[in-house]
C-alpha cells in the first residue's frame, strides 16, 4: 500500500543531491548575486556603444566577457531553481528563486543592447571575430541569422526585464500543482488509500489490482478537475503571450517562431507528427490489445495503460541497487564512458527523495564547470530505473558538450536534445536482453519493459502531447481565445484518433492536458519521439557495428553549436532529412509488440 510522503526535513540526506558544490549556502548565492551586478556595469562600462568601433578583437574581448557573466549567472539560477524544486513549500527556497529570477530579468535587461549591437555588425566583421575565436563562431552566426526579428533595444530591454511576469504561466502551473493541489484518502471495498500527484502518477497508475487503479484514476481527475478552469487560463495565457511576441517578432505562425531556435523547417516537424499519427497509431493499438489479454480485461481502459506487462519481468529495484544496474547497462560503450556515468553515486549527482511539495517527475540539469543534477521520485520500479539512465544520459551530454564547446555554443537544439537520454534507456534494455538470450519468455518480458519505459513515455505520452499541441496552436494562429472545454475537447479528439476504438477513454482522460509543464516550454512536447528516432537508429547502429558505432556516438555528444538536427544527426551517421528513420522506429517498436504477441501463443 502506497505511504503518504514524509516532509523535506525528514528525508535521509543521502537520498538527496549535493549542492553545496555550487554553493555552499543561500548566502553565498546572494554574494554572487552582488557581485554580477558590479561586473554588469563595468561591462556595459566598457562595451556600451562600442563594439561597432572596437572591430574583431574587441568583438572576441567583449564575447569572453558576456560569457563569464552568463556562466555565474547561470550558476546562480540553478542553484536557486533546484532549491525551490525539492521542496516549494519552503518559503526559503521559494523567496530566494523569485529574488534570483528578478535579478535576473534586470541584469539581462542590462545587457540586451550586447546582441543588438552584435547583430548590426557586418558579415565581414563577424567574420573575421569567428575566425580569431572559431569557439564562437555558431553563436555570431545565429545572432545574425535572428537580427530581422530583434526589436528595438529599448523594446528588447523591457521585454527582458518583464521575464518574471512572462514565465508567470508556468510558475503558477507548477505551484498550484505541486503546493495547492490535495487529493484526498479514496476507498476501494472499504479500505483507504492515500492520493497525491506523485502518488498517482509513479504508483496508482502501474496498480495490478484494477479497482484500485480504475478508482484512483477517478479520484485523481476529480481533484484535477477542480482546478479546470483555473489551468486553462494559465495555459491560455501561455499560448496567447506566444502568439504575441511571434507576431512582434514577424513570424506568421507562432509555430514558425517557436521552431526558429531549434532550427528545423516546419516541413520536417509536420512530417514527424503526421507519419507518427498515421503508422505508429496501429501499432500502440496492438500493444493495447497485449495488455488487455495478458491481464483477462474485458474492455481496456484509459486508465489501463499503465499497467505493467509481466511483474515477474518488473523487479523491485531499491535504490541502493541502482548504480549496479547503471554500471552493467553502460559497458557497450568503453570503459571511459562508463567511468564518467559512475561518478554520479560518490559525487552525490541525484536527489532520489520522495518528499511533500516537490516537483514531480524527473529532469536533469548541469552547472558549467560543476556537475550534473538529477531529480528523481524513486519508487523502487522498475521505471524508475529507467528514468535514472535517461537522465544520466543528459548528464553525459552536458559534460561532455561542455569539454569541447563553449558555453555560448554547448547545447543542443531540442530536436535532438532526448537522443543521449533515450538512448540510454536502451542500453539498460540491452543489459537486460543479454541475460536472457535464447529464452523466448524472459526476452518478451525485456521487450515489454522496452516498450513500456522508453517507447510508452517518450513515443507515446510525448507524442500525443505533441500533436494536441500543434492543434492548439492552430487555433491560436486563427486568432481564438481558448477555454477548459477547448483544450478537453481537443485532447480527447487527439486520443480518440490515436487509439481509435482499441481503448476506453474514462472520464477524465481529456483532462490529460493539465498533468505535464511541457506545454510551458514552447514546442518541446514532439522532441522526446524526434530525439528516439535518432537514439533508436543509434542503438541498432550499436548493436550490429560495435565500438566503430560508439566512437561516432561520442562525436555527436561532443558537437556543439548547436548544430541544425539534420547536420547533427550526421555525425552519428542518421540521415533524418526523409521519413525512412522514422519508419525504421516504427518498424523496430512493431518487432517489439511482435515479439511479445508471440510469447502470448
Amino acid at each position: 500500500m502506497a505511504q503518504a510522503l514524509p516532509k523535506r526535513s525528514e528525508v535521509p540526506v543521502e537520498l538527496t543531491w549535493d549542492l553545496t558544490t555550487t554553493f555552499t549556502s543561500d548566502a553565498s548565492c546572494r554574494e554572487v548575486l552582488k557581485e554580477l551586478n558590479r561586473e554588469v556595469d563595468e561591462f556595459v562600462d566598457n562595451f556600451k556603444g562600442r563594439i561597432k568601433k572596437d572591430g574583431a578583437e574587441g568583438v572576441v574581448k567583449a564575447l569572453k566577457a558576456y560569457e563569464n557573466i552568463l556562466i555565474r549567472l547561470s550558476r546562480v539560477m540553478v542553484y536557486t531553481s533546484l532549491r525551490r524544486s525539492t521542496d516549494m513549500g519552503d518559503s526559503s527556497a521559494v523567496r530566494l528563486a523569485g529574488e534570483a529570477a528578478q535579478q535576473a530579468s534586470e541584469l539581462s535587461a542590462r545587457l540586451s543592447f550586447f546582441q543588438d549591437e552584435l547583430s548590426k555588425l557586418r558579415s565581414r566583421n563577424l567574420k573575421e571575430a569567428a575566425k580569431l575565436a572559431p569557439q564562437y563562431k555558431t553563436y555570431l552566426t545565429d545572432i545574425a541569422a535572428w537580427q530581422k526579428h530583434m526589436l528595438k533595444p529599448r523594446v528588447e530591454e523591457t521585454l527582458a526585464k518583464l521575464a518574471p511576469s512572462l514565465n508567470l504561466p508556468g510558475d503558477v502551473y507548477e505551484v498550484s500543482k505541486a503546493a495547492d493541489m490535495r487529493f484526498p484518502d479514496f476507498t476501494v471495498d472499504g479500505k483507504s488509500y492515500p492520493l497525491s500527484y506523485v502518488l498517482y502518477e509513479s504508483h496508482y497508475c502501474e496498480e495490478p489490482d484494477t479497482a484500485v487503479r480504475r478508482q484512483a484514476f477517478s479520484s485523481f481527475s476529480d481533484t484535477l478537475r477542480q482546478f479546470h478552469n483555473t489551468v486553462a487560463t494559465v495555459y491560455n495565457a501561455q499560448v496567447q503571450q506566444e502568439k504575441i511576441m511571434a507576431s512582434l517578432r514577424g513570424f506568421d505562425s507562432v509555430i514558425d517562431y517557436l521552431l526558429f531556435h531549434q532550427k528545423v523547417p516546419r516541413s520536417l516537424y509536420d512530417q514527424h507528427i503526421d507519419l507518427t499519427m498515421e503508422k505508429f497509431a496501429p501499432v500502440m493499438r496492438r500493444w493495447a490489445k497485449v495488455l488487455q489479454t495478458k491481464h483477462g480485461l474485458e474492455e481496456m481502459h484509459y486508465a489501463d495503460l499503465k499497467l505493467v506487462y509481466d511483474p515477474e519481468g518488473n523487479p523491485k529495484v531499491p535504490v541502493e541497487e541502482a548504480s549496479a544496474y547503471i554500471s552493467e547497462a553502460m559497458k557497450p560503450m568503453g570503459q571511459e564512458y562508463h567511468d564518467l556515468i559512475m561518478r554520479f553515486k560518490e559525487e552525490r549527482w541525484v536527489d532520489f527523495a520522495r518528499n511533500q511539495g516537490k516537483s514531480t517527475g524527473g529532469f536533469c540539469t548541469s552547472v558549467w564547470e560543476g556537475q550534473p543534477y538529477i531529480l528523481l521520485n524513486w519508487n523502487d520500479s522498475l521505471s524508475e530505473l529507467y528514468t535514472i539512465a535517461h537522465e544520466l544520459g543528459h548528464a553525459a551530454q552536458g559534460l561532455i558538450c561542455e569539454a569541447n564547446n563553449s558555453f555560448l555554443e554547448s547545447d543542443f537544439t531540442w530536436y535532438d536534445v532526448e537522443s543521449p537520454s533515450t538512448f540510454h534507456e536502451m542500453l539498460l534494455s540491452n543489459s537486460f536482453m543479454r541475460k536472457v538470450k535464447g529464452d523466448k519468455v524472459a526476452e518478451a518480458r525485456v521487450a515489454a519493459n522496452m516498450i513500456e519505459n522508453t517507447y510508452y513515455h517518450n513515443f507515446v505520452t510525448h507524442f500525443l502531447e505533441a500533436y494536441y499541441q500543434r492543434e492548439v496552436y492552430r487555433l491560436v494562429d486563427a486568432g481564438e481565445q481558448l477555454q477548459a472545454e477547448d483544450f478537453d475537447r481537443i485532447y480527447r479528439e487527439t486520443l480518440e484518433k490515436f487509439w481509435g476504438d482499441a481503448v476506453v477513454l474514462d472520464p477524465g482522460a481529456e483532462l490529460t492536458w493539465m498533468r505535464q509543464p511541457h506545454y510551458y516550454m514552447g514546442l518541446y512536447s514532439y522532441t522526446y519521439s524526434a530525439s528516439l528516432v535518432i537514439s533508436t537508429q543509434m542503438y541498432l547502429r550499436l548493436m550490429a557495428e560495435g565500438d566503430s558505432a560508439a566512437k561516432d556516438w561520442l562525436n555527436f555528444l561532443a558537437a556543439g553549436g548547436p548544430m541544425a538536427p539534420i547536420d547533427h544527426a550526421k555525425i552519428a551517421k542518421i540521415d533524418i532529412s526523409d521519413t525512412k528513420s522514422l519508419e525504421r522506429t516504427i518498424d523496430f517498436i512493431e518487432s517489439l509488440v511482435e515479439k511479445v504477441e508471440a510469447a502470448q501463443d
